[in-house]
């Protein structure tokens, strides 16, 4: 019995060790596994084409996300396998790849990188991308958690102008991650984006209608003794208005009157003229 004692122990002990480097050597929880992927890439500046292996990883968030939220994807390359015949150091270069979608959803989307420079060494050395992160936006018609496995990557580098290297899998790659989705999340919101039972988008409470009809007769101009004021004003300026507006029209009109008068008075005074002529002209031929 003392002597599987120490045995015992020392099986213990073993077992831990390979427990503890198992989990120390296990990738975080969410953290997506590299793919090894075979490529063929075009190079420009009439290099030939080459074809070989790329490691790829892709990181989505580890939380649900709902149909239509913007996620952020963490894209990290090993060595490409397109070189460069001469090394340039600090070039200017933005990254791109193609995101293949199944499951949950299905197509391809875009992920853009940001620009950045990089020192690209000449062959034989490869190009290594820097680890990059783009955004994208969740599919609306997404109804469950989505594959997402890599596809075309494109760079373009500013070398004697833009010069663009495209390398895509030679055949369909498999998920480098899986984005988990939330389906039923929007089913829980109210109208136009608001949590259910927030009140927002609905009719308020019998209450809440009532203070609020009482806020807005507070607020009206007839509710209180100011706005009764205001109105009064507003309807006796309307009739200061509109007296001046008659004063006005009686203005005209007796000027009217008086030049009709003394136009009558000038007719009359030119008829009486003119018949006081007439006679005098009789009483001369008599």
């Amino acid at each position: 019995m003392a002597l599987w004692a120490p045995r015992m122990a020392s099986a213990v002990l073993a077992l831990g060790c390979t427990v503890g480097s198992a989990l120390a050597l296990a990738p975080p929880a969410g953290a997506a596994e590299p793919l090894i992927v075979q490529v063929h890439c075009v190079i420009p500046l009439d290099q030939p084409a080459v074809d070989g292996p790329q490691q790829i990883s892709l990181d989505a968030p580890t939380e649900p996300v709902r149909p239509g939220d913007k996620v952020k994807i963490k894209v990290t390359l090993g060595g490409s396998p397109a070189t460069s015949p001469l090394p340039f150091p600090g070039t200017p270069l933005t990254p791109s790849i193609q995101l293949i979608l199944s499951g949950g959803a299905s197509g391809e989307l875009t992920l853009q990188g940001p620009k950045m420079r990089v020192d690209i060494p000449g062959t034989p050395a490869q190009i290594v991308v820097p680890p990059y992160e783009g955004e994208i936006t969740v599919p609306l018609d997404a109804k469950g958690d989505i594959r997402i496995a890599p596809g075309k990557m494109v760079t373009s580098t500013a070398i004697f102008g833009d010069q663009i290297t495209t390398c895509f899998p030679t055949a369909p790659a498999p998920p480098a991650t899986t984005l988990k989705v939330d389906s039923a999340g929007r089913a829980s919101e109210g109208p136009q984006g608001s949590p259910a039972g927030s009140g927002a988008g609905q009719p308020p409470a019998v209450g809440e209608t009532s203070v609020q009809s009482a806020s807005q007769r507070a607020e009206s101009p007839a509710a209180s003794p100011d706005g009764v004021g205001q109105e009064a004003g507003k309807a006796s300026g309307v009739g200061i208005e509109a007296q001046s507006r008659g004063e006005d029209d009686g203005e005209v009109s007796g000027g009217t009157i008086v030049l009709i008068v003394v136009g009558a008075l000038i007719l009359v005074m030119a008829a009486a003229t003119m018949l006081y002529s007439w006679r005098r002209h009789e009483d001369d031929e008599w």
